[in-house]
């Protein structure tokens, strides 16, 4: 008797507890990954370009007078910023980044449509920096984005006697604006990887070579230049 009494009364205590238990209660949920914090990083990519370098001696001659260019290549760097995520998800932002660049094309100087196999010129985009905008919504550990801001490139231009070599070039600096689109995702609290498109317009700007043999400037040229390029990133958020 005593035996079945023990049986009864460990049956009846775990329902017991759970009719005592609020209905209305529910199970604690692990907090979402919170955006919100500076972070640094580096990042690496593949850039192709559209560019003209046109001369400028006279209306017209900057379509007709010139090199025509279609850079590509690669380029490294560092990015940093810091972001702040609202309770609605929305996450909005602020990012520098600086990279090298190696992204250069090689092409022959041409008149009225037609080639001059004596005259070339190489086109080289050294360095690229921005400063932009970032608005994108967390889904936990996710972060799809678009960005848009200032952007500045660095350029060398020089122009060769063919088979005498290269007689003389010009580095500038040339600034435009940049949009663009990538994701992120949050592999632990700390490291964040990431993939960005960006396209940037520098729209057109004017320069001068100088000879290599006495530094002389040649008569003034016009750059106008676009970039496109896909890079992926790694950053340490604070």
């Amino acid at each position: 008797m005593k035996t079945i009494l023990l049986a009864t009364a460990f049956l009846f205590v775990p329902a017991g507890m759970a009719l005592a238990a609020d209905p209305t209660e529910t199970l604690p949920v692990a907090a979402s990954y919170n955006w919100s914090g500076g972070y640094f990083g580096a990042q690496a990519g593949y850039a192709r370009s559209d560019a003209r370098v046109g001369q400028t001696f006279a209306p017209g001659s900057f379509d007709n007078y010139g090199w025509g260019y279609s850079p590509s290549g690669g380029f490294g760097g560092v990015f940093a910023g810091y972001n702040k995520q609202f309770d609605s998800g929305l996450v909005v932002g602020v990012e520098g980044d600086y990279s090298f660049a190696s992204v250069k094309d090689t092409t022959l100087y041409r008149a009225l449509g037609v080639d001059d196999p004596a005259f070339g010129g190489e086109l080289e985009l050294e360095a690229v920096g921005t400063v932009r905008l970032r608005a994108g919504y967390a889904i936990d550990r996710w972060l799809p984005f678009v960005t848009g801001g200032l952007a500045v490139a660095s350029y060398k231009h020089t122009t060769t006697n063919i088979p005498g070599g290269p007689y003389a070039d010009v580095r500038d600096t040339v600034a435009g604006y940049t949009l663009g689109a990538g994701g992120e995702y949050a592999v632990t609290d700390n490291w964040v990887v990431r993939g960005e498109y960006r396209f940037a317009d520098f729209g057109r700007h004017t320069s001068v070579r100088h000879a290599f043999s006495n530094g002389a400037p040649l008569n003034r040229d016009a750059i106008e230049l676009t970039t496109q390029d896909l890079r992926i990133g790694v950053a340490y958020k604070f």
